[in-house]
């Protein structure tokens, strides 16, 4: 996969004809390459721009983003591909195979669950076989936030709902992608979202709550320290989110265990990506019937 598009694949892209993209770049609006025998090559950033500004392409009618689109005919990277790329630490092509598959029509929600999921997945199965170091796992999810930064860039603006969340890791969880991750769905969705990263003490988080009034907080864990602290503080928050009608979302493999669950009771809890989009829209949807 390249960033370096020929006049044929960006009309296939942007489902436009060939004819199209040529009066584009002739005219200005579509600014091209030369290869060194005189071909034009169109960069993912110039397309993306492109589509920003016109409004065009797959999903462009389809506001506030295209997380609930299906994507079952789309052929999205496979899993040990994807994750090899993460590895060799290609930055540009990661971010390039991201933007292809979203051009393509395959849905936010989908390259998440389907792609960087299960290659980080992946990832983290060979160190703990021993076939990577830990320092090619961190490496792998600095290219893997790098190709987001990307995708963010090629997808379409939203119009705002006016509706604020807050994300964060708990307390003792290192890990920040799941956080990002929720975030960038978040705001293909509309709403405006304050990310404060991963180990976030509750009482921290209560306090931020109280003050800023979201209509959701979204927390992530892979693994919790204190679990007595933590379940105490999460009672603390939640009565304050009870106070002032802020709906909470957990999510990550920390509260797979209903017995986790029964400790941090909340509205819903994501077990991936797809799921956790449909409930923002069903919150959004009620509140606005309400």
């Amino acid at each position: 996969m390249t960033d370096s598009l020929t006049t044929k694949a960006v009309a296939k892209l942007l489902r436009v004809s060939e004819a199209t993209v040529k009066r584009w770049a002739d005219s200005g609006l579509l600014q091209p390459d030369k290869t060194v025998g005189g071909h034009r090559r169109f960069s993912l950033n110039a397309v993306a721009h492109l589509r920003r500004e016109l409004g065009i392409g797959p999903g462009a009618d389809k506001p506030p983003g295209r997380t609930a689109q299906k994507s079952a005919s789309i052929d999205l990277p496979a899993t040990v591909q994807f994750a090899g790329t993460l590895l060799s630490a290609d930055e540009k092509k990661a971010g390039a195979v991201l933007v292809h598959a979203y051009f393509s029509g395959a849905a936010l929600t989908t390259l998440f669950d389907e792609t960087i999921t299960k290659a980080m997945h992946h990832i983290g199965e060979l160190w703990f076989k021993g076939s990577i170091t830990v320092a090619d796992e961190h490496l792998a999810t600095r290219v893997v936030f790098s190709a987001l930064q990307t995708l963010r860039a090629a997808m379409m603006p939203v119009h705002p709902t006016g509706r604020k969340a807050i994300c964060c890791g708990i307390e003792g969880d290192l890990h920040e992608l799941p956080v990002q991750l929720a975030r960038f769905v978040l705001e293909s969705e509309g709403w405006e979202v304050q990310s404060l990263g991963p180990n976030t003490p509750l009482f921290a988080l209560s306090d931020m709550v109280a003050r800023q009034r979201p209509q959701l907080v979204c927390i992530s864990g892979r693994s919790i320290a204190d679990l007595d602290r933590a379940t105490a503080e999460y009672g603390q928050l939640r009565k304050i989110t009870g106070k002032f009608g802020v709906s909470v979302v957990i999510g990550g493999e920390g509260f797979r265990d209903p017995v986790f669950r029964e400790r941090f009771p909340s509205e819903f809890y994501a077990d991936n990506f797809t799921g956790f989009a449909k409930f923002i829209r069903g919150l959004i949807n009620k509140r606005s019937s309400g």
